[in-house]
């Protein structure tokens, strides 16, 4: 019975994530509403999902690469961002890679030890890197939703303050959540993505 259940579970995950792949191409783009953070764009195509935001009070002078052991086939870049004078960063990933050999990694809540919003469990696996500029960045990954925490120094927003992002249909792709500092915590902002007809999508849906 356990080994069916665990079946039935992989394949609906499968499942999943073929409709996320199948839906040709998506994308959300639009202003984050957060000091020093202009611009957002989430795309997915091709099989893979890349988010790519504009941070214009952080300056880089050359650009880098950054891949990931996990996901395979992530990778993390910043760059100059010649528009603005700040920085772009880019998360690219396979979206099949996103939900591989999840259950080997560490479950954890936002850096600071608050539960994830948007999150039922308020922890997911996660990956955690440590970039130029921004310091340590969580990538998550659930059975239902996937995202990525970015530190940030958040100096006007007193509250958790979320916002839907929309494809050109009005469909919601994810959340952008700005995270304040509590006490002595950090401050940064989550991007959250839930999986086609999965309970976050279903939630984020209600919620917000």
């Amino acid at each position: 019975m356990h080994m069916l259940r665990k079946n039935i579970v992989c394949a609906g995950l499968v499942l999943a994530i073929l409709m996320l792949s199948a839906c040709g191409n998506k994308s959300s783009e639009g202003d984050a509403n957060l000091d020093g953070v202009t611009q957002y764009l989430f795309t997915v195509s091709g099989g893979r999902a890349t988010l790519s935001v504009v941070f214009t009070n952080m300056n880089l002078d050359a650009g880098v690469r950054i891949p990931l052991a996990k996901p395979a086939g992530a990778f993390i870049e910043l760059s100059p961002d010649f528009a603005s004078a700040g920085t772009l960063f880019v998360i690219s990933t396979p979206i099949a890679s996103l939900f591989d050999g999840t259950s080997h990694m560490p479950i954890v809540a936002l850096p600071d030890g608050r539960a994830i919003p948007g999150v039922r469990e308020g922890a997911l696996a996660a990956v955690a890197v440590n970039l130029p500029l921004f310091g340590i960045t969580y990538l998550y990954m659930g059975q239902d939703v996937f995202g990525i925490f970015i530190p940030l120094a958040l100096p006007n927003v007193p509250l958790m303050v979320t916002s839907r992002m929309r494809d050109e249909r009005g469909n919601i792709l994810g959340t952008i959540t700005g995270i304040p500092k509590a006490g002595g915590s950090i401050s940064g902002i989550l991007f959250l993505f839930p999986i086609e007809g999965s309970r976050a999508a279903s939630f984020m849906n209600a919620s917000l």
